[in-house]
């Protein structure tokens, strides 16, 4: 294959920043996939009133902590590994290669989603939007810095007016739910559909989140080549929290002073339940395609504002983690090293969690009558507790082996056996 002409910023990545481990990052993966699992298990708790005082606190923590915040952390990384895992590629002048393998793990990323959708659960499945918004990132990955981050700012831009508008013309609030193997059977058109506009997380959004984090790769590659890994990375978590910052006081603005805008109640209804309802976590897009909505900065809406508060909050968790233990590169603790064996298996984590979500609300879609709250093993702390828990049994022991979290080994060995990356 010839020598690309294309390039990162003119320069492929130097052997040194090509070969680093950043245990910021992997520490970054194992918060974002916590957290969801806090939002499946713990927030849900919080839509019951019949839950105790401390489920029902715990889902308000979990549910500020968590919601919309995870998954875009989650897909920012995304990003960060794609770009990582493209690298060696870029350096050796194998474009295509590069390209093609970043397109295979969406492929795959997309299988695994879609038999995944098929499990009952409340949980929205990810892995299949993941997998679409990979592919369509893929010929990003040899762009110059300055073409990835205007399509990124287009996207912010007007990615959440166009979702909105598109869903107001076709009369739905959201449709895919979780892809599955019968669903893209049963309605192929609509399933596509909702995996790049009209899901829960759909391509639309999740693109512009990837593309950040290849920035966000290509600055921490970069500052690492040239010694100031920790003066970059420490830069990146001042610029996110002030991002994250002004996002949340703008959002918090155009919520007190609706009126402003000419929005008004819709009838039945008081301002300050239908203000409370439009802060609240939604489906995919802003609740209107106006002006106003976009300025909301509504969990999961995809809303300009909404992507600016979670970009910045991404930015902080990971410029932090990276200064905190990248700069010096000293290999971590032993029990440091246990979550970030458990941060660099998030495709093997998730995928458990979700089948052992499912397994304990078998009992629940099969007409079992628990009464008006869900088991503790089912939702809640207790449940989450369970599950974290195995999290870190896993951790510790692909830490003690050595070794990748199965799903992320057979992803590579396939992307590897027909790209020879």
């Amino acid at each position: 294959m010839e020598r690309s002409t294309l390039s990162p910023d003119r320069a492929a990545p130097k052997a040194r920043g090509a070969s680093a481990r950043y245990i910021g990052i992997d520490l970054a993966r194992f918060l974002a996939v916590i957290g969801m699992m806090a939002n499946h298990l713990v927030a849900i708790v919080g839509e019951n009133p019949e839950a105790s005082l401390l489920d029902q606190r715990a889902a308000e923590i979990a549910t500020t902590l968590t919601s919309g915040i995870a998954a875009a952390l989650f897909a920012v990384l995304g990003g960060v590994s794609a770009v990582f895992a493209s690298r060696r590629a870029l350096a050796d002048g194998r474009t295509g290669a590069a390209i093609v393998s970043i397109m295979l793990r969406g492929v795959i990323l997309i299988v695994i989603g879609l038999a995944l959708g098929a499990l009952l659960s409340p949980i929205i499945v990810v892995l299949a939007y993941y997998g679409a918004s990979l592919i369509l990132v893929s010929v990003f990955i040899a762009a110059r810095s300055w073409v990835i981050a205007v399509a990124a700012g287009v996207l912010w831009l007007a990615g959440g007016p166009v979702n909105a508008f598109v869903r107001d013309a076709l009369e739905i609030v959201s449709e895919a739910g979780s892809p599955s193997f019968e669903t893209i059977a049963a309605e192929p058109l609509e399933t596509v559909r909702g995996l790049l506009l009209t899901g829960t997380y759909p391509a639309i959004t999740w693109v512009a989140y990837l593309l950040v984090g290849m920035l966000i790769a290509r600055a921490l590659i970069a500052a690492n080549d040239r010694g100031r890994l920790s003066r970059t990375a420490l830069s990146l978590a001042v610029v996110g929290t002030g991002l994250a910052v002004a996002a949340t006081l703008v959002s918090n603005w155009t919520l007190a002073n609706l009126a402003r805008f000419g929005v008004a109640a819709p009838e039945g209804l008081d301002m300050a339940t239908f203000t409370k309802f439009l802060g609240m976590q939604q489906f995919g897009a802003p609740t209107s395609p106006e002006l106003w909505a976009q300025l909301v900065a509504a969990p999961h809406s995809g809303a300009p504002m909404e992507m600016l508060r979670t970009v910045g909050i991404s930015l902080a968790v990971i410029g932090l983690l990276v200064t905190l233990f990248d700069s010096r590169r000293t290999p971590p603790g032993r029990i440091t090293d246990i979550f970030r064996a458990a941060g660099a298996a998030p495709l093997t984590i998730y995928t458990l969690h979700l089948i052992a979500t499912a397994a304990a609300y078998g009992p629940i879609y099969a007409g079992t009558d628990f009464g008006a709250t869900f088991p503790w093993w089912v939702a809640g702390l207790g449940a989450y507790g369970i599950q974290l828990a195995g999290v870190l049994v896993i951790g510790a022991i692909l830490s003690a082996l050595g070794r990748r979290g199965p799903l992320e080994a057979l992803t590579s060995g396939i992307v590897r056996g027909v790209t020879r990356t």
